[in-house]
């Protein structure tokens, strides 16, 4: 395989992947709540932490401080959005452009790390609205878009989620018609199984979002992913809107 194949490989692979993170909450130590309670942890502390290494790129310092600085915000976002209200709040500030910036691939990993691998010459970024959710690989001008996919989205405001159904596919902001992405991985195509049909929507949790940085958990691989906010609009490179 050439270098420049494998390279489109690991590109699509992050493309999928983007956003697919956990559902379920990762276990905090006793250590660590202990810690919280010593050090008198906040809603800022915590924010202030994930801001600051969505801006970088870079893990904190600490190798777990970010991982439990984000765990923090997961854990108590019931306290923090207690209303409908408060929640709707939270989902429509989610909405807009994201750079994906660091990732953990499970709950058993306690480290982020940055991601895409290709970030030094691209950019993975994530698009949500009200009715759509898509993901793509643009420049680092955020002026172009390789390719992206995309589909109606719902959302459950009470749980905080955002569904995903990734039923079309844009090349250069062009969607590619009769695109199957069962082709390259099973599990997304729109014709499931019959035995397919019961499995959960994906879906990701948003945790927190700020006006610099929004951090969330999904349905797939059990990890989290913390993003960047893109002040450019990306919807017209990915998708020609």
């Amino acid at each position: 395989m050439t270098h420049k194949s494998s390279r489109g490989r690991n590109m699509l692979q992050s493309l999928l992947l983007i956003g697919m993170v956990s559902l379920s909450a990762a276990y905090v130590p006793p250590e660590v709540k202990q810690r919280w309670k010593d050090t008198q942890y906040t809603m800022q502390d915590a924010i202030k932490i994930a801001e600051e290494c969505a801006e970088t790129g870079k893990n904190s310092k600490d190798r777990t401080e970010l991982f439990y600085a984000v765990k923090f915000l997961d854990r108590y976002a019931r306290e923090n959005y207690p209303t409908y209200e408060a929640k709707e709040d939270l989902l429509k500030r989610a909405n807009g452009s994201w750079e994906l910036r660091l990732a953990v691939n499970s709950d058993r990993d306690e480290e982020f790390y940055p991601h895409p691998e290709f970030r030094a010459f691209a950019t993975a970024f994530s698009t949500v609205t009200d009715n759509y959710f898509g993901k793509g690989i643009g420049t680092k001008d955020n002026g172009f878009c390789f390719v992206a996919l995309g589909g109606p989205s719902t959302r459950d405001i009470e749980r905080r989620q955002v569904f995903m159904n990734y039923e079309d596919y844009f090349i250069n902001g062009q969607q590619v018609p009769g695109w199957d992405l069962s082709y390259y991985i099973r599990g997304y195509q729109r014709n499931w199984m019959p035995a397919e049909r019961q499995r959960p929507k994906l879906a990701f949790t948003v945790i927190c979002v700020t006006d610099k940085m929004m951090a969330v958990r999904g349905s797939k691989t059990g990890g989290m992913a913390i993003f960047r906010r893109i002040h450019a609009d990306m919807t017209r490179p990915a998708f020609g809107w």
